[in-house]
């Protein structure tokens, strides 16, 4: 079997979803249209980079780069001049994959992510007589479909792009429902949120406070943007000083206007807060498992990872109301959802999560058997494999 993935290979759901493949003996390529540096944790693929075709190993990966940018799972390229110009140097990246194809001759191609990584298999039809060669998996991300649909330039390349594909992974039901209306009638082999299956055994190895009412930390993703609204979310946090006394806040992955705002907070010194710097992603999942409560506050997404994680880990999630969240969260039962837009509505879900005992271990509960019966990796591994043996078998015939 010769997979051809099309997907950053910086991201750590690009190298935890390969990962899953990694004891079958398959031959496992990966391009990545932006030219981006292998995750730390990316093992036993073939993965083009700007310059030529790499192999990492499956013991130990290659050494792109700098090693800090690999310890912390860092894409080296915004952040230098190499990027600055090797994008430019590089147009013809389209081409090249193009290339790829011809000489590797895959089993499947799979795209991960819409806009940056499926767009661009849309300019390979034309060599290859306006159909590709292979079965094409395409798998969207967060708000791939929901949010891009209503810029009509986007629309037509989502179209595009369901019209030519044959199997789609979104990562919530919605998204499903989204794409037969745009008119896609391939195959929904599965909904999975994009890393795949989560290895939970080893995750929750990670914990190291079980009692979740011992708790005393708020763990909160600081997206700030088109689709994040962590800010309102800190709005919310500092209303609720009065009762978060002995309760710290990390603020993890942030946004530059974040940074700002919880600079500002902790010059006022009302609330025992922090920056979590770029850290390791077990990093993240440990300090998970010291929090009670876990925020992701977003306009926009589809089945955010970071959620699930907290889920698996015992934290509670305070979630945006979303219809894609809903499919994980009953409001009030094993979490809670607020309006991404009202802080006030926000610092009401806040006090609850500190003041009701019963609902946050009650939740603790409920969300880990759920992790455990749909997301699991021995429960979803199978199936994957399963997924490209068929499509692999069918375009065969």
């Amino acid at each position: 079997m010769r997979i051809l993935f099309i997907a950053q290979a910086v991201s750590i759901h690009t190298a935890r979803w390969i990962n899953q493949l990694k004891d079958q003996g398959w031959d496992i390529h990966l391009f990545d249209v932006r030219g981006s540096f292998p995750h730390a944790e990316l093992q036993g693929v073939t993965e083009y980079s700007l310059l030529f075709p790499r192999k990492i190993s499956s013991s130990k990966p290659v050494s792109y780069g700098h090693p800090f940018f690999l310890k912390y799972g860092l894409d080296p390229f915004p952040l230098s001049l190499i990027g600055f110009f090797t994008r430019r140097f590089f147009r013809n990246r389209v081409m090249q994959l193009a290339q790829v194809i011809r000489k590797i001759k895959p089993d499947v191609i799979h795209s991960m992510e819409m806009q940056a990584e499926s767009y661009p298999l849309l300019e390979v039809l034309g060599p290859f007589g306006g159909k590709l060669p292979n079965p094409w998996i395409v798998t969207t991300w967060g708000s791939d479909i929901y949010h891009f649909k209503q810029f009509p330039p986007h629309l037509e390349k989502i179209k595009k792009v369901l019209a030519n594909c044959d199997y789609l992974i979104p990562d919530c039901a919605r998204d499903e429902v989204l794409a037969r209306e745009l008119g896609f009638a391939g195959s929904v082999p599965m909904i999975l949120p994009g890393a795949g299956g989560y290895p939970v055994s080893e995750m929750r190895a990670l914990v190291k406070e079980k009692n979740v009412l011992a708790r005393r930390l708020i763990m909160l993703k600081g997206y700030q943007g088109w689709a994040g609204r962590a800010n309102n979310a800190l709005l919310a946090l500092e209303s609720c000083a009065d009762i978060l006394e002995g309760y710290e806040i990390v603020v993890y992955l942030a946004s530059p206007p974040v940074v700002d705002q919880v600079k500002s907070m902790q010059a006022e010194g009302k609330l025992n807060i922090r920056i979590l710097p770029r850290s390791p992603h077990h990093t993240i999942l440990e300090l998970f498992s010291y929090a009670r409560i876990a925020m992701g506050i977003n306009q926009t997404d589809g089945i955010p990872n970071a959620m699930l994680e907290a889920m698996t880990m015992s934290a509670f999630p305070i979630q945006s109301n979303t219809e894609s969240t809903t499919e994980w969260i009953t409001n009030g039962f094993n979490g809670l959802l607020v309006n991404p837009e009202d802080p006030l509505d926000i610092a009401r879900a806040i006090r609850s999560a500190i003041s009701d005992n019963a609902l946050v271990e009650k939740a603790a509960e409920i969300n880990l058997e759920m992790i455990s019966q749909r997301l699991d990796m021995a429960v979803i591994k199978p199936k994957v494999i399963e997924l490209y043996n068929s499509a692999a078998s069918k375009h065969n015939q």
